[in-house]
């Protein structure tokens, strides 16, 4: 609906530009016929009959020829304009060998031509034929003379001349426009394209940062319950009730806190509760969460460090898929964390005393390239040092958002983790 109706509005304007266009042309040839019909009726000549014969064929050579031809615009050279600009050509000859005085109509039927013709050759050939049309004209109203031949040389050559350099120029000027408009098509299709364009990129980055956020929170929610499931397993199976149900509520908090992460990372409208120097208390409530699924002791020294919300966000998500990794993959009992502040930074460091891992080796993971890309939104560095004594991680995190990212849904996504 919407390309018809631009379509009929492209259609419309054009039709209404056509349109004002005649409406000059007729006006220009009325005025053109009443200054030609009062020279005749006041020339000296003897012949004012045919004289305003000369002028009403003009009239009748445009209303019947050339205008349907302009009004076309076929932009082509068509047998209907080559007949045109020779009726004209032919008409005006005649007027003004009846009436020498008449030869002002070339004032209105030059520009005619140059509309008429595609191109300035063909302009320019039409012209020439006009003017010595014309110049016979001068010869048969007063007679064969040197005097005759000379004025009517010289008059129709100063014509043509003005005629050819204005035609030309303004032909210059339509083909600028021209070359504009057709600049200004290619811009508006380049605009469409790199727009749609621009929604493939946001839609594939939405998907990266769903499967990011997913990862972050959902996954090691659920991965946590399943690790606390299977506890409770061994617990029961050693006969030891009470400890089965606590894990049992220890289960269905989890579970809860997943579900709430959920619905906020479908809604992407939940508040963190995230203000201040709360990050310091929000890193200890992880820490502890952690500690109390996986059985890891996680010691931690956070100071007070006053973040934006967003990049309190940003320092939580570091801290969960961190801690996350220790429990896969490290192997290690026990693990540190530490905020700190330096240099107008905020300092995060996750450390433990596994058994490494090859930092060079390819990952099919999401999680330390999702540390990565989440710090390199926010305009932070993220480092690692692993070994046979242990992983440490080390981010950087300017205390200013960099801008760079819209990280509102994820900090909509931290309601689970930050209130464990």
């Amino acid at each position: 609906m919407d390309d018809d109706r631009d379509r009929s509005d492209a259609e419309w304007r054009e039709l209404s530009g056509t349109a004002l266009s005649m409406r000059w042309w007729d006006a220009g040839l009325a005025l053109t016929a009443v200054v030609l019909g009062v020279l005749a009726a006041t020339s000296s000549s003897s012949r004012v009959g045919l004289s305003l014969a000369a002028v009403g064929a003009l009239v009748l050579v445009w209303s019947a020829v050339a205008r349907p031809v302009i009004r076309r615009n076929e932009g082509r050279l068509s047998s209907q304009a080559v007949v045109a600009a020779g009726a004209l050509v032919v008409a005006g000859g005649a007027a003004v060998a009846a009436t020498p005085e008449l030869a002002t109509l070339q004032a209105f039927v030059m520009p005619v031509l140059w509309t008429l013709m595609p191109g300035p050759r063909p302009a320019i050939a039409a012209n020439i034929a006009l003017c010595l049309a014309i110049s016979a004209g001068f010869v048969v109203g007063l007679g064969w003379s040197a005097d005759t031949v000379a004025t009517a040389v010289t008059s129709e050559a100063l014509s043509l001349v003005f005629s050819i350099a204005l035609g030309l120029w303004i032909t210059t000027i339509a083909r600028v426009g021209a070359e504009r408009g057709r600049l200004l098509d290619e811009l508006r299709d380049a605009q469409a394209e790199l727009a749609a364009r621009s929604r493939d990129i946001g839609s594939s980055t939405e998907r990266e940062r769903l499967a990011r956020e997913i990862h972050d929170t959902i996954a090691q929610s659920l991965t946590g319950v399943v690790m606390l499931a299977q506890s409770t397993r061994g617990t029961l199976e050693g006969g030891d009730v009470d400890g089965a149900l606590a894990r049992l509520g220890t289960i269905e908090e989890a579970a809860r806190e997943a579900l709430t992460e959920a619905r906020t990372l479908v809604a992407a409208t939940a508040s963190s509760g995230l203000t201040g120097r709360d990050v310091a208390a929000a890193v200890g409530r992880v820490a502890e969460r952690f500690r109390r699924e996986s059985g890891v002791d996680v010691s931690v020294r956070a100071e007070a460090v006053d973040l934006p919300r967003d990049l309190q966000v940003v320092l939580i998500r570091v801290v969960q898929e961190a801690l996350a990794n220790v429990r896969k993959h490290s192997g290690s009992p026990t693990a540190r964390v530490g905020l700190t502040t330096r240099d107008d930074a905020a300092v995060l460091t996750v450390a433990d005393d596994g058994r490494g891992f090859d930092p060079h080796s390819p990952s099919t993971g999401f999680g330390l390239i999702g540390l990565r890309e989440r710090l390199a939104l926010a305009g932070g560095s993220f480092d690692v040092e692993t070994g046979p004594a242990g992983t440490t991680i080390t981010c950087r995190l300017p205390r200013t958002p960099a801008g760079t990212g819209d990280l509102r849904p994820d900090a909509g996504s931290t309601v689970g983790a930050v209130t464990a």
